[in-house]
């Protein structure tokens, strides 16, 4: 909250009571001789409470009665805006000041808003509210001080030891900070730090030292805060501190002081252990939806990769310090140490009594080949049994040579049967060790499960396809196991990596989202690296809000713009889910439908999850038969299609400057369809090219024609990027061109913003080639995209078409309209001509005529029609 201050005083002298007098005497002599009433001064004077009257639009004091004078120490605050005499360093309005949302919610009588005075401490309830008189509108407030009322309330919700807020108080207060920038579009950066080593000074020195450097960390804290930041202490060694209006790098260097802060306490105190912490931040954006509770759990993470290092680093300086000269005892519990070692590998630990004949063997072994137990006598007659026929003499062979002593190390692979009646391959290395008569006593050693191993993959570590499917069509036949879902993703743009980067960069980044998948994983799941860029998870018995959070996990995990090895890099997944037996009974068809509802999950924009349907069968199976429709009639020389244009008119006179060329089909089968729908089948098939080329004919005819009864006249044809990275564009153009005696400069070929303003060598060159030859290029659907407005000035384009999901509301929404404003300047000023879209109504054309956009297209001017409806003359 914003503070009242104090301000005028008598001492400035004759100009503060002659400006007074003359505003007296001005424009609100009708609101002043109400408040001059002796009755009704008296009574607002006796009041103990502030009130004051302003005028709405201009902000200048009408009236304030004799407590809130006393209050501020004012004397004629009348004639001043009220922002310059109750507030300090102020140049305008108050951006916390309620009139603005009185005046837009008329309905609303009352406004009731709390705000602390920095100054004294106090602590005010506002009541403002809005009157009509005399034709003007007059702002009310009364403020009346809530200080000693608050105080008990401020006890419950203070932490006693660190006089900041307690968690419950603070996350609500953190909540309230978040919702007031929302409104106000600002961003916050939010940090969550732990104090280093709090257990150790706690141990060492006690509690209560312990205590006092709580109290050193939140005295740190309070000396960095502005107004409206905030701290509040989140558990025993653990702080929030919420930055506002700031950046992320502004927020790192508060923190930096604090560190500084907690520095300078050590050497004015003479303390004898050093005082730190390590800190994550988040920073949040108006846009972002997050709670409290997970923005909280964001910046933890990020602390925590600090933390590690710290970690880290503590014991690498505790190595240096280590006097290796020094005979060091190491004792440990031998009891339990073939226990601990077993359980930490998958390879099976074997150990020999070679006096005795008797060996132990891991639980996993027993269970995997059938073992009588852990303990077997005569081991090797035994394994004998399980030897595959093929290895058997080696197998013995080896054994016997260790029983005799005659060698001291033992590797050897071989075959054994497991219990399932297959044949595994294994590897067997250990190490005899004699005893004082040089006589074999101990004979231990590791045994590699070979067959577990293929089905690993190297890279990520996870489990491979093989492994994937022996999972899957084990869980489809378990009795235990009610539903099996398989979750397909797909790194969205892992080739951009590899392209941008190089293979051995895109490897690390995908071992690294395998680990990351792999740490958001519940137990009733595992994960797989299928094929390429491709993960599989088995989720065994999920309900919906299982897979919805795995997926919503995963997804956070990549969301944003990560950095390895000083490389920024960033890659979403989508991702395809079906269930057994909702969906499919066998292992096929589920991966079949999963993989169904991930194309689905790419088709719609990727970085989704899609759930199979069966209407997902249906739209697939329309497409595919769309295509081969599509590429009948193209083979029939392009039935069912024509051209249809759209007029484009100049925005300041109203006058037809030319069209744009709409592809249309009317399929045999299906009636009309939507260009939006078969111009991606045609993309995808591969027809586009020769699609393409047909519409950029079939409208440079047209424009010849037309040019005859309208010179001027100017033709826009849209390309698409695969015709551009396929087809000899360039030559194809120049050929058509002349070979109709079109002039270049008639037509304008009309590439959309995510190709255009992307980094393409390929597109950029070629787009400069048409440019060369004298085309005219449009950058379409702008604002609807990713570009950033640099890139206004960078790409290879004459004209930018705004997209027309700004025309749409324009007359309500103030936005769009400042928008299609300043993009039009931006690209006047890199001498780029503008179009708009959708103009659809009379309103909305004057409204945008206006704004020096050169030109407009839309339903008010002319929806799109055949050559032959077109209104040329």
């Amino acid at each position: 909250m914003r503070a009242v201050s104090t301000c005028i005083k008598d001492a400035e002298g004759l100009q503060y009571n002659q400006h007074t007098e003359e505003f007296r005497r001005g424009k609100i002599m009708a609101a002043d001789n109400i408040f001059a009433n002796e009755l009704m001064r008296n009574i607002l004077n006796r009041l103990y409470t502030n009130i004051f009257v302003t005028d709405a639009e201009t902000d200048e004091i009408i009236y304030m009665n004799d407590v809130m004078k006393e209050t501020f120490g004012l004397e004629h605050p009348e004639g001043h805006p009220c922002w310059q005499v109750l507030q300090k360093d102020m140049k305008a309005r108050c951006g916390f000041c309620r009139i603005g949302e009185l005046l837009g919610e008329k309905d609303r009588k009352l406004c009731i808003w709390d705000e602390k005075n920095v100054l004294s401490g106090r602590v005010y309830r506002n009541y403002d509210s809005l009157i009509e008189l005399g034709g003007k509108t007059y702002h009310i407030q009364n403020s009346m001080d809530i200080t000693n009322r608050m105080t008990f309330s401020d006890t419950a919700n203070i932490d006693e030891l660190t006089e900041l807020w307690n968690r419950r108080a603070g996350k609500e207060k953190l909540r309230q900070l978040l919702e007031q920038a929302k409104k106000e579009k600002k961003t916050t950066v939010v940090a969550l730090f732990d104090i280093n080593e709090l257990k150790s000074v706690n141990d060492r020195f006690g509690h209560l030292e312990g205590d006092r450097f709580l109290r050193y960390a939140a005295t740190a804290v309070r000396e960095v805060l502005r107004e409206k930041d905030l701290a509040l202490r989140l558990s025993g060694d653990e702080f929030v501190v919420a930055f506002y209006a700031e950046s992320s790098e502004e927020a790192d260097a508060n923190m930096h002081r604090i560190q500084d802060g907690l520095k300078e306490m050590e050497k004015q105190y003479g303390l004898s252990y050093r005082m730190g912490f390590s800190y994550g931040l988040m920073e949040v954006y108006p846009e972002d939806s997050y709670t409290v509770t997970q923005i909280i759990a964001k910046a933890d993470s990020q602390m925590y990769i600090q933390k590690r290092r710290y970690h880290i680093e503590q014991a690498k300086q505790r190595l240096r310090d280590i006097d290796y000269g020094r005979d060091t005892v190491f004792q440990y519990d031998k009891d339990h140490l073939y226990t601990a070692l077993t359980a930490s590998t998958d390879d099976y630990i074997f150990v020999g009594n070679m006096k005795t004949g008797v060996f132990m063997y891991p639980p996993a072994m027993v269970r995997e080949f059938g073992l009588p137990g852990p303990v077997l006598e005569n081991a090797a007659a035994f394994w004998g049994e399980l030897i595959h026929p093929h290895d058997e003499s080696r197998f013995l062979e080896s054994n016997q040579e260790i029983a005799d002593g005659r060698t001291e190390y033992h590797n050897i692979e071989y075959r054994a049967r497991n219990v399932r009646g297959e044949w595994i391959w294994l590897r067997c290395r250990g190490k005899m060790v004699r005893d004082v008569q040089g006589m074999p006593e101990l004979f231990a050693g590791f045994i590699t499960n070979l067959g577990r191993r293929e089905q690993i993959d190297h890279m990520t570590g996870l489990y491979n396809r093989f492994k994937f499917e022996g999972a899957v069509k084990k869980h489809l036949v378990s009795r235990t196991v009610s539903h099996v879902g398989i979750m397909i993703l797909d790194m969205d743009t892992f080739k951009d990596i590899n392209d941008l980067y190089n293979r051995s960069f895109g490897d690390e980044i995908l071992r690294m989202t395998a680990e990351k998948i792999r740490s958001v994983l519940p137990e009733n799941a595992s994960a797989y690296r299928l094929d390429g860029d491709e993960f599989g998870i088995v989720l065994l018995n999920g309900e919906k809000k299982a897979y919805d959070k795995l997926y919503t996990d995963i997804q956070e995990e990549l969301e944003r713009q990560k950095e390895w090895n000083g490389r920024k890099y960033h890659c979403t997944v989508s991702a395809g889910y079906a269930v057994y037996p909702e969906d499919a009974d066998n292992y096929l068809d589920l991966i079949k439908y999963s993989d169904y509802a991930l194309e689905e999950s790419k088709r719609q924009g990727k970085n989704r999850l899609t759930v199979f349907t069966r209407d997902i069968i249906f739209e697939r199976t329309r497409r595919l038969k769309l295509t081969e429709l599509l590429r009948e009639c193209v083979g029939r020389g392009f039935a069912g299609f024509d051209v249809y244009y759209q007029p484009q008119v100049e925005s300041a006179t109203g006058r037809l400057y030319g069209a744009e060329a709409l592809a249309r089909w009317n399929c045999p089968d299906y009636g009309n369809i939507s260009p939006v729908e078969f111009i991606p089948l045609l993309e995808k098939s591969g027809l586009i090219v020769e699609f393409g080329r047909w519409v950029f004919r079939q409208a440079v005819l047209q424009c010849r024609e037309w040019r005859k009864r309208c010179p001027d006249f100017n033709i826009s044809i849209n390309l698409s990027y695969v015709q551009v990275i396929q087809d000899d564009v360039v030559g194809f153009v120049e050929s058509v061109l002349s070979e109709t005696g079109l002039k270049p400069q008639a037509v304008t070929l009309e590439l959309t913003e995510s190709y255009l303003a992307k980094e393409d060598k390929l597109v950029k060159d070629c787009m400069e080639s048409l440019k060369d030859q004298g085309l005219l290029i449009a950058m379409d659907d702008f604002g609807s995209g990713y570009s950033s407005l640099k890139s206004l000035k960078t790409i290879p384009a004459n004209i930018v078409k705004i997209d027309r999901e700004f025309t749409a509301g324009i007359t309500s929404d103030a936005f769009n309209m400042s928008f299609i404003r300043a993009i039009t300047e931006l690209c006047h000023k890199v001498g780029k001509t503008v179009c708009l879209e959708g103009v659809e109504t009379e309103e909305e054309y004057r409204m945008v005529s206006g704004s020096g956009l050169e030109l407009i297209q839309g339903y008010y001017f002319g929806k799109p029609v055949k050559a032959e409806e077109f209104p040329i003359a």
